[in-house]
């Protein structure tokens, strides 16, 4: 099957940013945190690596949430073990639909700072990275959580890049379907989540 570059070949990038704080070598290294190995982020400058570990606390948090499992739960009985993918997309979604809840700062701003950072710092990105930046500087990824054609498109990438045939675009008739539940448990679990970050910065520095 061709796969159409366009699409991500990962998911929820904007948290991972957002959670960045603004913080550069955070930023970079949570965008490295999608390629590199747990055994080989010490290969990395001290403040990418810290990021990287950030990236990979950030996922580790969400997976063990109670909120989050009551999200993933309305969507195991059709997608199975796609059900979490599904939840990491659609809570991006959820943070540009919050947006002003969690910060002053605009979302166009935003995007554009985290835009311009990963041109200025493209050339120092391994091959398989720059691929990913590549595509999510070109097709706009960040905006395409915003809604729900984007959503599918997200989901319609990732279907087509996993080696088990599943079904995973048609969740945005769930996401239709229980919009308000999940933006309940979005909002429930982001603050905590954003706290979760803030005390692993402050430890690991």
């Amino acid at each position: 099957m061709e796969i159409n570059p366009k699409l991500p070949l990962t998911m929820n990038f904007l948290a991972h940013q957002f959670l960045s704080f603004h913080k550069t070598e955070l930023q970079i290294g949570n965008l490295y945190g999608e390629i590199v190995r747990v055994k080989d982020y010490l290969d990395y400058p001290a403040g990418i690596q810290k990021g990287i570990l950030l990236h990979r606390s950030i996922d580790s948090y969400t997976d063990s949430n109670e909120t989050v499992k009551n999200s993933t739960r309305l969507f195991h009985a059709k997608y199975g073990k796609f059900a979490p993918v599904i939840v990491d997309v659609l809570y991006d979604y959820f943070l540009i639909k919050n947006w002003k809840t969690y910060t002053n700062e605009d979302f166009e701003e935003f995007v554009s700072d985290c835009y311009l950072l990963f041109r200025e710092r493209f050339e120092e990105f391994p091959p398989n990275l720059q691929n990913i930046v590549k595509h999510l500087l070109k097709y706009d990824w960040f905006h395409n959580y915003s809604n729900y054609d984007g959503i599918r498109e997200t989901l319609n990438g990732i279907s087509h890049r996993s080696k088990f045939e599943n079904n995973i675009d048609e969740a945005v008739n769930e996401l239709i379907e229980f919009e308000e539940q999940l933006n309940n448990d979005f909002n429930l679990f982001f603050p905590k989540l954003i706290e979760h970050c803030k005390n692993f910065i402050k430890t690991e520095s």
